[in-house]
């Protein structure tokens, strides 16, 4: 499902035509755009466990919007100028798919609020990864911490 509209595109690129059946992209070209961006950021969503489409709450379906339109305006960019090398090669191009590249990480790995629940949230995470920045070990051992067996006991 797309989370933005060709007008969100056109926002996306102010100095460019509006997008019609004459321009190069061609609005239906743009409207896929929209799509593969879409279908991209609803595979990440399933891929963390979630419910696609997204319709709760607010906020994640106003960051979905966003990043949905940043990849479909970097795509409609470079198809305005395909002799450029790389992806999204004109400046504003790139500006463009770099944002795009970031909301994917954040998509991947952030934590986002659950959908379709009562109460906005951070996502379920492992310790291990809610404290994967963590390289500190306790400084302090107290004999209470000590096994009462130890491994080489014998009875």
């Amino acid at each position: 499902m797309s989370y933005c509209t060709i007008t969100d595109i056109q926002g996306m690129n102010p100095q460019r035509p509006t997008y019609s059946a004459s321009t190069k992209p061609t609005s239906t070209q743009v409207n896929e755009f929209i799509t593969q961006i879409g279908n991209e950021v609803d595979s990440i969503l399933l891929g963390r466990g979630q419910v696609v489409p997204i319709t709760t709450p607010a906020s994640l379906v106003g960051a979905l919007k966003l990043g949905n339109a940043q990849g479909a305006a970097a795509l409609a960019e470079m198809a305005q100028f395909p002799e450029s090398s790389g992806m999204g090669e004109t400046p504003h191009g790139a500006r463009l798919w770099a944002m795009y590249e970031k909301f994917k990480k954040w998509l991947q790995e952030g934590n986002l609020p659950i959908s379709g629940g009562s109460s906005p949230g951070p996502a379920p995470m492992s310790f291990h990864e809610r404290h994967a920045g963590d390289e500190t070990e306790p400084t302090n051992t107290y004999d209470w911490q000590k096994p009462i067996i130890s491994k080489s006991k014998e009875f």
